[in-house]
């Protein structure tokens, strides 16, 4: 992977205000409307997490879902510009361009959980050191079926209807993944879409060192699962645009 390219789109991300706004700054907002929402947080939940706890994993997961999607965003706007054919020019392999737009992808949505989990600790969200970390271990690792998802996206939509796309699939996957609806409340039918999708599962597994029936294998093997196929599909149709 060229770092000196994954650097420079680096700080073009993060000269982009609506990137600071949609994907750092919404999702610590949305918790403390929601915290709020549900009376300071105090309760649990039926699974016996805490509602603070159980709100601050989904906004965070929210923003893993955000950050990841701007920069397929962006793939699909170098596309109209004609910027991929000029990097073809280059010694840049099509391999290098898509890991240092994953890796970017991946840095980008880290600082959005990291206010999360700060705004959750002034919200009353407790936890010790250990768990704290598999938490934003897995929330950031839980990024990558996104970033793909992302990838994917900005390698077959148009400039003109990304927008639109990446927004349609943040709502689809937040509302049929889990986050704004618990699958313990949920129809019969939603709830067997939900444990289709990625959200659903990182998640659970999110969630699984405070809660008892975590199937964790089936959770890695759902990840797993959508990671090889949009993998697949980001490099046909890369190699497809050449």
């Amino acid at each position: 992977m060229n770092t000196r390219f994954l650097a420079l789109e680096l700080k073009r991300a993060v000269r982009n205000g609506r990137y600071l706004i949609f994907t750092v700054v919404v999702p610590a907002v949305m918790l403390v409307l929601f915290v709020n929402l549900y009376g300071g947080g105090e309760g649990t939940f039926p699974n016996g997490l805490p509602v603070a706890t159980s709100l601050m994993m989904n906004m965070a997961l929210f923003g893993v879902m955000a950050g990841p999607l701007t920069i397929g965003a962006r793939i699909a706007v170098e596309r109209g510009l004609g910027w991929q054919r000029q990097l073809r020019l280059t010694p840049l392999s099509g391999s290098g361009y898509l890991m240092a737009k994953g890796a970017l992808a991946m840095l980008v949505g880290l600082p959005g959980i990291l206010l999360v989990c700060v705004v959750g600790v002034v919200e009353g969200v407790r936890m010790d050191a250990p768990h704290w970390a598999g938490v934003l271990a897995t929330l950031w690792l839980g990024a990558i079926p996104f970033v793909l998802l992302g990838i994917v996206i900005g390698l077959v939509a148009t400039p003109d209807g990304m927008q639109a796309i990446t927004g349609l699939a943040s709502m689809l996957f937040g509302l049929l993944g889990g986050i704004w609806i618990p699958a313990d409340v949920a129809p019969d039918w939603l709830a067997t879409v939900m444990k289709i999708l990625p959200t659903y599962w990182v998640k659970q597994l999110t969630q699984a060192p405070f809660v008892s029936g975590v199937d964790v294998k089936t959770a890695l093997l759902v990840i797993v699962a959508w990671v090889a196929v949009l993998s697949l599909i980001a490099v046909r149709r890369y190699r497809t645009q050449s």
